[in-house]
């Protein structure tokens, strides 16, 4: 198939939008997430070709350094890894109040994790382990004042693995013995696979869950609390 990329991309639409549907009161932690994540679409051009080459549409990432896919996989990633731990452990969110100017704190957070991957980069470490260094360490700094997040970021972020794990096979089973081979490079430091799955992407994912668990509730003001029961709800 010529657009390998949109396949893997779908695919990661589809827990966010199972999601959406079963959990009406995590909807906007979801989109909170979403925008907070879009602009993450557009550094596209760290991590092509050098990381890995997959088929864009239009062929937008060597015109403008991301794409239409891009954007699906940023929206479709933050949506579930942002709500994986409350999902799992049924828990959901409420407002600490009115939060001071959040949007300042979104584009702040985007900011420090592209200034840091970017510093990384820059003394020769490879594009996918500065990226996942800058996400742990900004969410590290999050989570010094906001103790309440580290055990569901770390919980939010073994779900996540696990999620990416699952989709990355049915990317696998949906284009057998061709699509990963091309597309990932190999690895610099994490060489081999999981059941084909590259490591370094199971070791994005585990930093994607970390950062996505932690950031939209630092930057909203909002925490996870145990799900009512089904009858008070």
């Amino acid at each position: 198939m010529t657009h390998d990329y949109l396949v893997l991309a779908l695919l990661f639409l589809v827990p966010g939008a199972l999601i959406w549907f079963l959990r009406p009161d995590l909807r906007g932690l979801m989109r909170g997430a979403a925008l907070m994540a879009l602009p993450f679409a557009t550094t596209e051009w760290l991590f092509y070709p050098e990381y890995w080459a997959p088929k864009f549409l239009f062929d937008l990432a060597d015109r403008i350094g991301f794409g239409i896919e891009d954007v699906l996989l940023v929206v479709g990633l933050a949506a579930f890894a942002s709500t994986a731990h409350a999902v799992a452990f049924r828990r959901t969110v409420v407002s600490l109040g009115p939060s001071s100017r959040p949007w300042r704190r979104v584009v702040g957070a985007f900011v420090a994790v592209l200034a840091v991957a970017v510093l990384l980069l820059g003394v020769g470490v490879p594009i996918l382990y500065a990226s996942v260094v800058a996400m742990v360490s900004l969410t590290g700094a999050v989570l010094v004042v906001r103790q309440d997040l580290v055990v569901p970021s770390l919980l939010g972020s073994g779900v996540t693995v696990v999620i990416y794990f699952g989709l990355c096979l049915g990317f696998e089973a949906l284009m057998p013995g061709e699509a990963v081979e091309r597309i990932w490079k190999p690895s610099l430091f994490l060489e081999g696979r999981l059941l084909g799955v590259p490591l370094d992407e199971l070791l994005y994912g585990l930093g994607a869950g970390f950062a996505s668990t932690a950031f939209p509730a630092w930057a909203f003001g909002l925490r996870f609390v145990p799900l009512p029961p089904r009858s008070a709800e």
